[in-house]
């Protein structure tokens, strides 16, 4: 009898536990196939379906690939939902933290041309940040006047907060200019950038 290979290379969670469960199925107890994965969680939530559901199952990797040993020990299965197995870790949401009106040095016309195309760019992006911080010259760009407000305030819609340091409106004189987001404390903003995914400070 041929040796059972399951190849679930390049597939995404569910499809290598449902690709593992249905091989599995269809040995007798004492039977073994081998299950090849290339990414790590895969790997992970395949194993622990087998180990869970009537099997034994050793891995072993090399240069990215992932073989996992089967070998069956029960006649009868349950039939838990593959989705169970499928859980991946929740990554935190970026976070853009805008230091001046203008992007880059060197020319500040350019600087001002790439800051707003980089902004209205972020509309189009996935996933969105989960917040953008303002602070020093950065907050002329959600003040009265800036051609960034309608973008800014449809990514707010969107879900995307705004976060404006209210010591440096304060410092240009600009409070009673906000028109976009939230005066924020330093307490805020800190939270804000330490709690993200990781911050990108274009």
């Amino acid at each position: 009898m041929s040796e059972t290979i399951v190849d679930a290379r390049g597939h995404p969670c569910p499809k290598p536990v449902i690709m593992s469960k249905k091989a599995l199925g269809e040995l007798s107890p004492g039977e073994e196939m081998t299950v090849l994965i290339d990414n790590e969680i895969s790997k992970q939530n395949v194993c622990r379906f087998l180990q869970e559901n009537g099997a034994d199952a050793t891995c072993t990797e090399a240069d990215g690939l992932f073989t996992v040993r089967v070998k069956k020990t029960h006649s009868e299965m349950p039939s838990p939902s593959v989705e169970d197995y499928c859980k991946v870790p929740v990554t935190k949401a970026h976070v853009i933290a805008i230091k001046n009106d203008k992007m880059g040095f060197g020319s500040d016309e350019l600087g001002q041309i790439l800051i707003k195309a980089f902004v209205n760019t972020i509309r189009e992006a996935a996933p969105l940040p989960g917040a953008i911080v303002f602070y020093n010259q950065g907050v002329h760009l959600a003040i009265e006047g800036s051609s960034l407000i309608d973008s800014l305030k449809e990514l707010e819609s969107r879900g995307v907060k705004i976060l404006v340091c209210g010591t440096c409106l304060d410092y240009y004189g600009k409070k009673d200019q906000l028109r976009v987001g939230t005066a924020s404390n330093m307490y805020d903003i800190l939270e804000a950038l330490t709690t993200a995914g990781h911050v990108v400070a274009p």
